[in-house]
């Protein structure tokens, strides 16, 4: 046993009565126990979720044949689940009786989560493609946004790089959206990456491709930049790619140029470039977050983007446009507000700018629909300040004091997650359970639709 004690994979060895026999401390650590918790217990005791048609331990005792390289998942004794490739076979005697099966175990937990997350990469790009056909509305009559959205028109009409800064929630994507839709590109897909949502060991490959051979399980695969190639590209938080990625993609954007990984020749691309930021880039410069250099390069034409509380007088337009937006999602008949309500709205901070009154309002349009009232008010909107659990009719008003007087139990953000899922489920039992269907009328990515339901625990 002395030659597995000072091997660097995790292991495992069975006796021929399926007891544990030699269990290494990288198994332990995989498994997330102690060694002395699995030695000396039989193999289906110390791994419950095992079944001996699902064992290949078992199945290699029982049969005398060795199993190589199989990919498998399981639940450790900690409930993790694992992803892993393992190599399990026999150690016979001379009259070729078992004594024991020994399985070599390598864990690619990581390896299955990147090529999870570029499948998720692969579907948000055909669903961005798809959403980039729809009709663009940007809704706004302050002076300073349609300013904006002039200067943004103007740039449109060049090659040049855009910038776009602005808080979260803003709608920096919409404005980019906008260019886009105003460039001469207008016809090709506009191909949007968001820096902050890609592994670091991934964003690499996911912009300049790879080329068969470039690292283990590489394959030929064309990048963002290469997909984007005569249209535009979108680079939302850039300030969260890796620095040593930011300097490559420095020459691509000077001179378009670029090599795949793995690749011995160089590619030309045309590409029109927005960036988008939800901080300042001298703040990001000074974090080390975002190369100068490149910041210069890509900051030709820039737009900052205005929070909601330096635009107010659009909030009402906002909310006419997000009732009739989900009235056919609520099955509700709303038609429109009262001035209470509005004010209201007015005096809240808004920290999550317009993505966020979007929520209020649709969760002010479900309590309005459990009124049976025709118009939105403020008793519609007191009812975020209260625990969100389930939706009860409501037969009554009562008196109540505005809502920035109130104590708060719990934070906006905690009801407006409570808000989301209770529409999610009713939405998920409206449509029965069609996700396309779901992810359709509200207006998200298929792949954003399943990735909330995982994430409240929404079963379908």
């Amino acid at each position: 046993m002395a030659v597995f004690d000072h091997m660097s994979s995790s292991y495992i060895i069975i006796d021929a009565t399926e007891t544990i026999i030699a269990y290494n401390e990288m198994s332990a650590k995989l498994d997330g126990v102690e060694v002395e918790n699995i030695l000396h217990r039989k193999l289906l005791d110390a791994f419950p979720s095992l079944t001996r048609s699902s064992s290949s331990m078992i199945m290699v005792l029982n049969s005398n044949v060795p199993i190589w390289n199989k990919a498998q998942s399981y639940q450790t004794p900690a409930a993790k689940v694992m992803t892993l490739t393992s190599s399990t076979f026999p150690i016979v005697n001379a009259d070729n009786t078992i004594m024991f099966v020994i399985e070599v175990v390598h864990d690619i937990s990581n390896l299955r989560e990147l090529t999870d997350h570029v499948i998720h990469l692969t579907e948000t790009l055909k669903e961005t493609r798809s959403l980039s056909n729809q009709n663009l509305q940007i809704v706004t009559q302050n002076k300073l946004f349609k300013r904006l959205l002039k200067d943004a028109k103007c740039f449109a009409k060049t090659p040049l790089p855009v910038l776009i800064a602005g808080e979260t929630g803003t709608g920096k994507e919409l404005v980019a959206r906008y260019i886009h839709q105003n460039s001469a590109t207008k016809d090709n897909t506009m191909v949007t990456i968001n820096c902050g949502a890609i592994p670091s060991t991934l964003i690499e490959s996911t912009l300049f491709g790879t080329i068969k051979g470039a690292f283990t399980g590489a394959d030929n695969k064309k990048g963002l930049l290469e997909l984007a190639n005569g249209s535009t590209l979108l680079l939302d938080e850039i300030n969260s790619m890796p620095i040593e990625v930011q300097s490559k993609l420095l020459r691509v954007v000077q001179d378009g140029y670029f090599r795949p990984l793995g690749g011995n020749n160089e590619k030309k691309v045309t590409i029109r470039y927005i960036v988008a930021m939800n901080e300042q880039p001298e703040v990001a410069i000074q974090k080390k977050q975002l190369r100068s250099d490149l910041f210069y390069r890509l900051s030709v034409c820039m737009v900052e983007l205005p929070p909601l509380q330096d635009r107010l007088d659009d909030i009402p337009h906002l909310v006419e446009f997000f009732i009739r937006k989900h009235n056919p999602l609520l099955n509700t008949h709303i038609n429109g507000y009262t001035p209470d309500f509005i004010r209201s709205l007015e005096a809240q901070p808004w920290p999550g700018n317009v993505r966020m009154l979007e929520n209020v309002v649709l969760r002010s349009m479900l309590m309005c629909s459990q009124t049976n009232d025709d118009a939105l008010n403020q008793y519609h909107l007191d009812t975020l300040t209260q625990p969100f659990t389930a939706i009860e009719p409501i037969t009554h008003y009562q008196e109540k004091s505005p809502i920035k007087n109130r104590e708060i139990p719990e934070s906006l953000t905690e009801h407006l997650a409570s808000y989301e899922k209770q529409l999610l489920s009713n939405a998920m039992a409206r449509y029965k359970n069609n996700h396309s269907e779901v992810a359709r009328q509200l207006k998200i990515p298929r792949t954003t639709l399943q990735s909330k339901l995982r994430k409240y625990g929404i079963t379908t």
